[in-house]
């Protein structure tokens, strides 16, 4: 089974995501889904999509990176993550291999004939929440996650930046 979350609608539709910045709000629905091994076993994957506001006018592709287990694509440019969801779904070989977790009724409608699968919001939360104090467990582990990712990132910046 391959989750794909609706990182916004998730993170704007609980208050177990709330810290002081939007960034922090991710991280913090990145942290959940990787501290609570949602896919089950290695054959599953999950996907958290965000979109991403940008001045990348004519840049219709979305950045992504993985943290943990859990793979985190940025829409770019003309693409929203509505389009990126779909995208996913409408190419998927297997779609009814998929669920959608999100309350946005108009992604619900756009992927209706597929053969995918949606789950609300509360529903997913239930399910994979057994214990609301997962910051404690998974924060840390995440922090020193984002600093790696950081460290590589600047690396990296340097490198293309170089003339």
């Amino acid at each position: 089974m391959n989750y794909i979350i609706d990182g916004y609608n998730v993170i704007n539709s609980s208050d177990l995501f709330s810290a002081n910045s939007l960034e922090a709000r991710r991280n913090n629905l990145i942290g959940f889904v990787n501290s609570k091994n949602i896919c089950g076993n290695s054959k599953n994957f999950v996907s958290i999509v965000f979109d991403n506001k940008t001045n990348g006018i004519g840049f219709s592709g979305y950045d992504r990176s993985f943290v943990g287990s859990v793979e985190v694509l940025f829409s770019g440019g003309m693409m929203s993550a509505d389009d990126i969801i779909v995208e996913i779904v409408d190419l998927a070989q297997n779609p009814y291999e998929i669920t959608v977790v999100t309350n946005d009724k108009g992604i619900k409608r756009r992927i209706a004939t597929s053969g995918a699968k949606t789950e609300n919001v509360e529903k997913f939360l239930s399910r994979t929440n057994k214990d609301r104090n997962f910051k404690k467990d998974c924060i840390k582990k995440l922090n020193d996650d984002c600093l790696a990712i950081a460290e590589i990132n600047e690396e990296l910046k340097e490198l293309w930046l170089k003339k």
